[in-house]
């Protein structure tokens, strides 16, 4: 069976995972945020595949294949997360994540250690805030009444820099496109579940060597919330950027593909 554009979807217990392999080698695994799916990294996918086998997912119900209210966990994320791995047999892998995906990957690091070889961690949080409590709450609010255009307006608002959007109009509108894609139940859904999550002191007990980009003009996670990640991370790399905001592998793919590569290669020497 195939999701619209190629993607193979299977189906692990009870729960089903959308996943596209393209490449071969090193397997590098994305996992997208709240509100997106496995195209969030498609600079990534062009600039990578032909070196190394790449791994893009849909998770929490976004994409092509939903979940139902009681599947939603970040915990449940990453168990199945580690199931596919394990399916495919292609570990260990380099597993990159952002926000929520960022948090996926890292309890998916507590689980099944010898699954990766390399964790990229963007715009991390180990646990919700005041600050990220009070707009998670305020974002599942307008994803429950199905008002998506308001989250896109105010997300992209505290994603973007102003400069950002003048300049790259055609990468913010086409993840405008991409979150307005989305079931408003399974963002709503994402987002209890990103705000039942506390990693806290676990984070010491990850093992993989890390790298943490975080962009300086990031309102929505703001950078203090890496380093407080990166400060009960061992074995870890911390990066603010000053030039970006919360995607800094759309706003600056060309840096954020050769600093991963450089990542890679530095793991893969140790």
């Amino acid at each position: 069976m195939l999701i619209p554009d190629g993607g193979i979807i299977a189906r692990l217990s009870d729960l089903a995972i959308a996943y596209e392999v393209e490449g071969e080698g090193i397997p590098l695994v994305f996992i997208h945020q709240v509100a997106t799916d496995h195209r969030l990294w498609y600079h990534q996918q062009a600039y990578f595949h032909t070196r190394y086998r790449i791994i893009t997912v849909d998770m929490l119900g976004h994409g092509a294949i939903k979940w139902s209210l009681e599947d939603c966990s970040l915990d449940r994320a990453a168990h199945d997360m580690q199931q596919l791995l394990q399916r495919l047999g292609i570990g260990p892998a380099f597993v990159i994540g952002l926000s929520a995906g960022a948090a996926v990957a890292m309890l998916l690091a507590l689980e099944a250690p010898a699954l990766l070889q390399g964790l990229v961690l963007v715009n991390p949080w180990s646990s919700p805030n005041s600050h990220l409590r009070n707009l998670g709450e305020r974002f599942f609010r307008l994803a429950e009444s199905k008002d998506m255009v308001a989250y896109i307006d105010l997300f992209q608002r505290l994603a973007f820099p102003v400069d950002i959007v003048e300049r790259q109009h055609a990468e913010v509108e086409w993840l405008r496109t991409l979150v307005l894609e989305q079931d408003p139940r399974a963002v709503a859904y994402a987002w209890a579940a990103s705000l039942a999550v506390n990693l806290g002191e676990r984070l010491a007990e990850v093992t993989t060597p890390s790298l943490i980009i975080a962009g300086l003009h990031d309102l929505f996670t703001p950078p203090y919330l890496a380093r407080a990640v990166a400060a009960r991370l061992r074995g870890v790399q911390l990066e603010v950027w000053e030039e970006t905001g919360h995607f800094p592998f759309l706003e600056a793919p060309e840096r954020f593909n050769t600093r991963l590569e450089a990542f890679i290669r530095h793991c893969l020497t140790r």
